[in-house]
């Protein structure tokens, strides 16, 4: 166990940086008092363009853009507190911790966690699976790497997902409410393909949760 010195020895020389405005905090903070204060009290809900209802704490814009952007291609984890401890608000509000039985998430390439180091939307479920004493399981694996999404219109988008996922331990989702986990909801094209996958494993309820969504009000 870490003494208190070394604690404070890397809080002094590594001290933690607030995800949405870069000041240094606390080691026992996930972000700073003023952005705590400015987050939203009431979490976004929308239906995507493809038709899939999400919820999100966030609309994927302003320094919550520039935080998720690190977080991904940076490799700054530590945001991942802060996220989700606000996925689990979110959750709260909407009063559905009773209404899943298990966690999972988007998944990556191979090529993509390589490069990463880590599956973000992975990091973060496994957080929330956490606190809330969920299950945090993987149940979808992706089997090729496609192109970009954010670079693509909508048409390309619907096309770029298809059959780019696969079902894993299909046995833990037969039959059971999913909570399923994504970074940024923009389209909703990944998530109808993940659920579409997830629903011929024979799951049964999914709902899914973004740490933002793009556009939303």
């Amino acid at each position: 166990m870490k003494s208190k010195f070394i604690d404070f020895m890397l809080s002094a020389f590594f001290p933690n940086k607030c995800p949405y405005c870069k000041k240094n905090i606390k080691p026992d903070m996930t972000e700073c008092p003023e952005c705590l204060e400015k987050m939203p009290t009431v979490p976004k809900k929308a239906m995507t363009s493809a038709g899939i209802p999400c919820i999100a704490p966030f609309s994927y814009d302003g320094e919550v853009r520039n935080s998720i952007i690190d977080f991904k291609f940076n490799s700054i984890a530590f945001n991942a507190e802060s996220y989700a401890k606000r996925l689990c608000f979110t959750i709260e509000y909407y009063h559905i911790l009773d209404e899943f039985d298990i966690i999972t998430f988007v998944p990556l390439s191979k090529i993509r966690k390589n490069e990463r180091g880590f599956n973000q939307s992975e990091t973060v479920a496994k957080l929330v699976g956490e606190s809330l004493d969920k299950p945090v399981m993987p149940l979808l694996k992706k089997i090729r790497q496609n192109k970009n999404q954010h670079d693509l219109n909508f048409a390309e988008r619907i096309e770029n997902v298809k059959g780019i996922y696969m079902p894993v331990h299909a046995e833990y989702a037969k039959g059971k409410n999913i909570l399923l986990i994504d970074d940024i909801a923009t389209t909703g094209n990944t998530l109808s393909e993940c659920c579409r996958v997830l629903h011929e494993s024979g799951a049964n309820n999914i709902i899914c949760i973004a740490i933002a969504i793009a556009g939303a009000v």
